[in-house]
């Protein structure tokens, strides 16, 4: 059950129901999920949704940030970001196994070399908040600068996302195609 009531449009200011009208245009996605807390902070949630839509034309594959995204929520236990990111990574052509074994814990098998280097920076970031000369060497070689400040912003902004989430009390809807392991 949400912790946080979820605002109509009617009961925004006029900051508030600008942002709501700008996401309802360009998304469509207001008023369940991490969205009921971004309401309420209009700066924060048209920062947000920026961030968003930079992440769907940045430097990583979509498979790659949905990979990091699933790494993110699953470090916050996030259980609403797990299913929504669940979807959109099998939507993205991330295979079913390797979102399980995300949620499991375990080491994914990845059969592309720049895939597999996101998720090693991925899960030592989540682990360390930093990198290793090892890693980041690695990192320099395999995925490059730009990817490598790419994994950095999705996993920014989904601990954000997560955070959120969890604090509003968002839960995944009952048809969700994975749920978080508690």
């Amino acid at each position: 059950m949400p912790r946080i009531p979820a605002l109509s449009r009617d009961e925004m200011d006029a900051e508030q129901q600008k942002v709501y009208d700008e996401t309802v245009a360009t998304t469509g996605r207001v008023g369940r999920g991490p969205s009921v807390g971004y309401a309420y902070s209009p700066g924060l949630w048209q920062v947000h949704n920026a961030s968003s839509a930079h992440l769907l034309n940045c430097s990583l594959t979509p498979a790659q940030v949905r990979i990091v995204s699933l790494m993110t929520a699953r470090h916050w236990n996030a259980a609403y970001p797990w299913s929504a990111q669940a979807a959109m990574a099998l939507s993205a052509g991330v295979d079913r196994a390797m979102i399980e074994a995300i949620n499991a814990g375990e080491q994914p098998k990845f059969t592309d070399s720049a895939d597999e280097m996101v998720h090693t920076v991925a899960r030592e970031l989540l682990a360390t908040g930093t990198l290793s000369d090892d890693v980041f060497k690695a990192a320099e070689s395999t995925i490059g600068y730009g990817r490598l400040a790419d994994v950095v912003g999705v996993i920014g902004h989904f601990a954000t996302t997560a955070m959120m989430a969890n604090v509003v009390g968002a839960e995944p809807p009952k048809d969700a195609p994975s749920y978080l392991k508690r």
